[in-house]
This record gives structure tokens, sequence and C-alpha cells, in this order.
């Protein structure tokens, strides 16, 4: 009964130092943005518009008292959670010294962290910029001509949506059926009662290694018929050796005990694969989702070989012709292409396409290192 008021004290502590966190951080964003936008020069801007900007940054300067009113009352718990750890251990079991190792080890996280979200945030300051002047340079950390212009074209253009709904299409279908297919697979190779199961295993292992190469593959694709359809993309993706060696070693986590009664209640192998070991490896099918999701949205490389229609094209291969060949400003009249550039039409493509990424991986980001770490102990 402690244990679990302590769980649960630990827990509810947790959210309210993120609700804390994610709150404090939406005000302080929102003055810094308001405050940038009130006084950089916006493109088609009237008086009304920064009328309108001036009066949102007063709103959330005046929010401020506010989050550093939940800052204190979050400093105060804080304390008193530390003085009531300090009452029931004592410092040594604490370990509170900060050591040399520990100051350089957050150094280089933070210098790495750095070298990740930068490349974010020169895209997303180009993709605000306006074209023309986005053009003479010196656009490296905030847009200098603040303008949506580029977002409206690349939301006008239909090749892009076309591209959108294939890549989304084959991401959602080519995500369910690799899970289930590789699934299968991965039960059956962790029943020790399986036929030839060392034979199948060092079977799969030799594909991983070695392949016939692109041109025999290429051949296969147009033999079979799939060639510039849409199921060049679902259908030889639909099995990977290495995530079914990841899932086997999760559905061999699971007791056997849990297998033997299930079969003598009647339970066949179908139903014992769906209704039991599916559901108690989700960290690791989690994994495995993240895994095939995140290589059907950035694939381009089948769009440029296996197909040849425009309306099978997928989001990275468009944005790849649009960064090489400046597709997207294509047939706009001379008056718009003085103020727009190919380059800031791509980086707006580019913020468009990674807004589903971002919305994904929190949904399964608790189960994605506990997936891995039970993925990785048995082979």
């Amino acid at each position: 009964m402690m244990q679990r008021l302590t769980d649960l004290y630990s827990d509810t502590y947790y959210r309210f130092k993120r609700a804390i966190f994610l709150s404090v951080g939406a005000v302080l964003l929102g003055v810094l943005v308001f405050a940038y936008l009130s006084n950089v020069q916006i493109d088609g801007g009237t008086e009304h518009t920064y009328l309108t900007l001036d009066v949102l940054f007063y709103v959330f300067c005046g929010l401020l008292p506010v989050a550093a009113a939940a800052v204190g009352f979050y400093v105060y718990v804080y304390r008193a959670r530390r003085k009531l750890w300090l009452q029931r251990f004592s410092k040594s079991k604490l370990n509170t010294r900060v050591r040399t190792f520990d100051v350089v080890l957050a150094v280089v996280i933070g210098l790495f962290c750095v070298l990740c979200i930068y490349p974010i945030i020169y895209v997303l300051a180009g993709s605000f910029n306006q074209g023309a002047d986005y053009s003479v340079g010196g656009v490296w950390l905030l847009p200098r001509v603040f303008t949506f212009e580029n977002y409206q074209i690349v939301l006008q253009d239909e090749d892009f949506w076309t591209s959108y709904g294939i890549t989304i299409a084959r991401t959602v279908l080519g995500t369910a059926s690799a899970l289930v297919f590789t699934s299968i697979v991965a039960y059956a190779m962790s029943r020790p009662d399986l036929k030839f199961r060392r034979v199948f295993y060092w079977i799969n292992i030799f594909t991983m290694f070695f392949s016939g190469g692109l041109v025999p593959y290429f051949l296969v694709i147009k033999t079979i018929g799939l060639y510039d359809t849409f199921w060049v993309y679902i259908i030889p993706g639909l099995y990977s050796v290495y995530n079914m060696i990841v899932l086997q070693s999760g559905f061999k986590s699971i007791s056997s005990d849990i297998h033997d009664a299930a079969l003598i209640d009647g339970a066949g192998e179908f139903r014992i694969w769906w209704q039991i070991y599916m559901p108690l490896s989700k960290p690791v099918l989690a994994t495995i989702v993240l895994w095939v999701a995140v290589g059907h949205w950035n694939s381009y490389f089948d769009t440029m070989i296996y197909t040849n229609s425009e309306e099978l094209q997928s989001l990275q291969y468009f944005l790849l012709k649009a960064i090489q060949t400046s597709s997207m400003t294509e047939g706009m009249p001379p008056e718009m292409m003085e103020r727009l550039s190919s380059q800031t039409l791509s980086l707006a493509a580019i913020i468009l396409s990674i807004i589903p990424v971002f919305c994904f991986f929190p949904l399964i980001r608790k189960n994605f290192a506990s997936g891995i770490m039970v993925g990785s102990l048995k082979g």
C-alpha cells in the first residue's frame, strides 16, 4: 500500500512538473515570437497586422506574472520534496555531489542537441522568409522579411497533396501489414517446437548479408507486375529479418507457461498470437512501428526506381525534385517570381512534411526505449 502511494505521489509530481514547464515555455515562446513579429518587416503587413501583433504581445506579457508564480510554486514543492528525501536518506546515499565528468557530459550532450536542432531552425527561418530577400543570403536564425506566402504556394500545389496522400497511405498500410506479417513469422520462430526452426533461422540470417543486387531485384519487381503500381511500396516491405529477430526476442521473454495454459484452455496458435502475445509485447511492437513508419515516410529511392507515374510519387521524392529542379516555381507569372524563390518554397514543403513525424513520435515515446531493451535481451 505504501509503495502504491509512493508511486502515485511520484507520478503526480512529474505530471505537475511537466505541466509547469510546458505552460511556462509556451508563455515565454509567445512573448519572444510576438515581440519579434512586432518589430520585423512583414511582407504585405498592414497597420492592422502590427496592431494585432502588439496586442498579442501584451497579452502574453500579462501572463508572465502567472508563469513566474507557477515557477515559484514549483520551486517550493521541489524544496519540500528534497527536504523530505534528505530526512529519509543520507546525503551519501543520494550522491548529490556534481562531478567533473557530469559537467563534461552535460556540455557534450548540449552541443549535440544544438547540432540536431539547428538544421530545423535554419529550415524554419528560411521557410518564413521572403524568397527574393532569402536569395541575398544571411538568413541563419530568424527570417529577415517575414511572410506566409511560401506556405500558401505550397499548400495550393496539387502535386504536393498527391504525394502527401501517397506517403500517408503507404505509411499506414505498409506499417500495419509489415507489423502483422513480421510478427507472425517472429511468433513461429520463437516457438521451440517449430520443425526445422534452426534451418529457417539461418536462411533468414543469410538474406541479411547477401542479396541478388539491384538489377535482378528490379527484374523480379517488373516480372511479377509490381512495377509502377502502389503495391510496390507495400509488398516488398512486408518482411524484415532484423525486425523479426527483435520481435522474436520480445516473444521469447514471455513465459512459456502462458502459452501452455492457453493451449490447455483450447486456444489455437493464431488466437494465442493475437490475443496474448501481441498485447503483452506492446513496447517491442511500438519500436517496430516507429522504425517501419519512419522508413516508409522517408523513402524516395523506391519511387525513383520502381515507378514512372507522377501520381505515384512519394512526398520525399517530390521534395527531391523540388530541390534539384526547382519544379515548384514552374509556370508562375513573372510578378510572383520577383518575390518567390524555389529554395524557400522547398524549405516550406520540408517543414510541412515533418509535421506528422513530430506528432507521431510522442505517442510511442514511452514504449520506445523499453521496447529496444526487451528486444535485445534474448537472441
